[in-house]
C-alpha cells in the first residue's frame, strides 16, 4: 500500500527542512513492512441531516453539539459517516518494533499516520468522482474530537455506521479506537463546490481549520 513520504517527514518533525540518510533509509524499509502486512477495510453510508440549533446538528436521527461542525456543514444538504482502518496488524507492527528500536516505532507511526491518510483521501476521491455525476461535492473530513466536538461523539458515529461489527474497529472506554490507524468522520456533501487541502499553500484563508499544519 501506498503512502507519502513527505506526509510521514512531517509526521516526523521534518517541516520545511531536509532528512538524513538514516531516517531516509528507515522510512523506506518501515514503509516496505507496513505496505505488506496492513490489511485497509472502509465502509460509509448516508444518513440524515437537520439542522437544530446554532451548535445542535441531526445526523442520522442522533444530535452532535458542535458549533463547528455546523458551520463546516452550513452549505451542505446531505451527509455522509465515514470510517477507515488499516486493521490490526499495523498496531502489532508498532508493538513489535517498540520491543527493540524506538527509532522504527517512531518511523512506523508517521508511516502508518501518512498510510491511513492516504487510504481515506482514496477512498474519499472515488466517492468524489460518483457524486460529482450528480452535481454534488465532497467537503473536508470532520471526525469526533476535533475543535468542538467532543471525542466521546465517536459512541454515536460507531452506532450509526456499525462499525464494530462490520469492520472490527473498537472503542476504549475513553474513546479512542483500536486499531489504532482508524479514522472515523462525518463528510458533507455541497453543491457548492469547495477548495481542496492540497491547495492551502495558495488559499488566503489563513483561518481556515483544515489548513494543513506548517502552511
Amino acid at each position: 500500500m501506498e503512502f507519502s513520504e513527505k506526509e510521514a517527514l512531517r509526521y516526523l518533525g521534518f517541516r520545511g527542512k531536509p532528512a538524513d540518510a538514516d531516517t531516509l533509509a528507515l522510512l523506506k524499509e518501515v514503509g516496505a513492512a507496513a505496505s505488506a502486512c496492513v490489511q485497509p477495510k472502509s465502509i460509509y453510508k448516508e444518513v440524515s441531516l437537520r439542522r437544530v440549533t446554532d451548535e445542535d446538528t441531526e445526523i442520522g436521527g442522533i444530535v452532535f453539539k458542535s458549533c463547528k461542525l455546523q458551520a463546516h456543514l452550513k452549505d451542505s444538504d446531505r451527509i455522509l459517516v465515514f470510517a477507515a482502518t488499516l486493521g490490526a496488524n499495523a498496531d502489532m507492527l508498532i508493538r513489535r518494533f517498540s520491543a527493540d528500536n524506538t527509532a522504527k516505532a517512531a518511523v512506523a507511526q508517521a508511516v502508518l499516520a501518512a498510510m491511513i491518510e492516504r487510504y481515506c483521501d482514496e477512498i474519499c476521491d472515488k466517492i468524489a468522482a460518483e457524486e460529482e455525476k450528480n452535481g454534488y461535492f465532497l467537503r473536508p473530513r470532520f471526525s469526533p474530537g476535533y475543535a468542538d466536538l467532543d471525542l466521546s461523539a465517536q459512541r454515536d458515529l460507531f452506532a450509526l455506521l456499525e462499525i464494530t461489527k462490520r469492520i472490527g474497529i473498537t472503542l476504549t472506554d475513553t474513546c479512542l479506537m483500536l486499531p489504532t490507524k482508524s479514522v472515523t468522520a462525518f463528510i458533507g456533501l455541497s453543491k457548492t463546490k469547495s477548495c481542496k487541502t492540497e491547495s492551502c499553500k495558495t488559499c488566503t484563508d489563513t483561518e481556515c481549520a483544515y489548513r494543513k499544519e506548517g502552511i
